[in-house]
C-alpha cells in the first residue's frame, strides 16, 4: 500500500455546524496491521478514529481506535465516516452496510448529508449502588436517588453505565474522578459513565448528558452516539416508552452537540435503535505512514 494515507478530521453530532465531537478518519487503510492502527490513532489524538477497508460481509469495514485501545463500535466516529465519505464525493445518499467488531449494521446516508445508523439492540447489564458511583461524580447519593430512576449498565455496542442526576445544573457541576472512574470501568468491565439529567416536559432537548471514559483514554467526550442509543433504550424502557430523543451534549466543553436517537419496539420488547446526526465539512490531514508505526 501507498505510505500516503487518506486521513480527515471531522465534527460530528455538531448543532446549527457549531460544536461536534471530532473524530479521525482514514479512508484507505486497507493493508494497516493492529499497530499501525493504533499509532495513528494515538498520534491523532481524538477520541476516536475510524479506519476504512473493504469488506466481504457488507458495504465496508470499519475499525474504531481510541488513543489506547480498539473498540468494536463508535457512534460519532461512524456518523464521521459516512459524512465524510458523502462530503468528498466517494459515496450518494442511500443505504449501507458497516462491518464492525458489534456486528453488521445500517447506515443510512440522506440527500442533506445526515447520517442515521442502526445499533446493536440494547442489553441490560448490572445495577449500581448510589453510594458506589456518587463519589465518581462528586455528587451526593440524593442526587441520584431523586430522579427514581436506576443506575444500570446497557450496551447498543458498547456499555455505558447510565447515571440519573436529578438537575441540569447539578450535572454541569459534575467534576469527576477519572482515576476513581477508570477503575471502576476497568472492575465492571464497561466503557464509560454517561451521566445525564432530564429537561423540563416542555424543552425540545429530552436530556442533557456527559460522558466520561478514561479508562479508554477519553476523560469526557463531547458527542457519544453508542451512549446515545444506550440511553434512549434505557429511557424507553424505565421513562414510559417514549420512541424519539434529542439529546444535548459537550456544553461543558465549549462543543455543544445534538445527537437524535430512536427507538422500535415489538410486543414491548426493543426491536430496533437508531441516532442520527450531521457532521463539518471534512478536513483533510497530510499523513505519511510512518516506518516506526509497523
Amino acid at each position: 500500500m501507498s505510505d500516503i494515507l487518506e486521513v480527515y478530521v471531522t465534527n460530528a453530532f455538531v448543532a446549527e455546524n457549531q460544536g461536534g465531537n471530532p473524530a479521525g478518519v482514514v479512508v484507505n487503510a486497507e493493508g494497516l496491521t493492529v499497530a499501525q492502527m493504533q499509532s495513528i490513532a494515538a498520534e491523532l489524538g481524538y477520541s476516536e478514529t475510524a479506519f476504512i477497508s473493504p469488506s466481504k460481509k457488507a458495504d465496508y469495514r470499519i475499525r474504531f481506535f481510541t488513543p489506547t485501545e480498539e473498540v468494536d463500535f463508535c457512534g460519532h466516529a461512524t456518523v464521521g465516516t459516512f459524512s465524510t465519505l458523502f462530503k468528498t464525493g466517494k459515496i450518494e445518499a442511500g443505504d449501507y452496510k458497516q462491518e464492525t467488531g458489534a456486528g453488521i449494521l445500517g447506515v443510512t446516508v440522506t440527500e442533506d448529508g445526515r447520517i442515521n445508523m442502526q445499533q446493536v439492540l440494547p442489553e441490560f447489564g448490572d445495577t449500581y449502588n448510589e453510594a458506589d458511583i456518587a463519589p465518581l461524580l462528586g455528587l451526593s447519593t440524593e442526587d441520584i436517588l431523586a430522579t427514581g430512576l436506576p443506575i444500570k449498565a446497557v450496551s447498543t455496542g458498547l456499555w455505558d453505565i447510565i447515571v440519573p442526576v436529578d438537575d441540569e445544573a447539578k450535572l454541569l457541576a459534575i467534576e469527576a474522578d477519572h482515576k476513581a472512574i477508570a477503575a471502576f470501568n476497568r472492575k465492571t468491565n464497561t466503557g464509560a459513565i454517561h451521566a445525564f439529567a432530564l429537561t423540563p416536559t416542555e424543552s425540545d432537548i429530552s436530556a442533557r448528558c456527559r460522558n466520561f471514559a478514561p479508562a479508554l483514554g477519553i476523560d469526557e467526550e463531547s458527542a457519544t452516539g453508542s451512549a446515545a442509543g444506550a440511553l434512549a433504550s434505557y429511557l424507553h424502557i424505565y421513562q414510559g416508552g417514549k420512541y424519539r430523543y434529542l439529546f444535548e451534549q459537550g456544553e461543558v466543553l465549549n462543543k455543544r452537540s445534538l445527537l437524535w436517537a430512536s427507538v422500535e419496539s415489538e410486543n414491548d420488547k426493543i426491536s430496533a435503535v437508531f441516532v442520527g446526526g450531521v457532521s463539518d465539512k471534512p478536513v483533510r490531514i497530510p499523513y505519511r505512514l510512518k516506518v516506526e508505526a509497523v
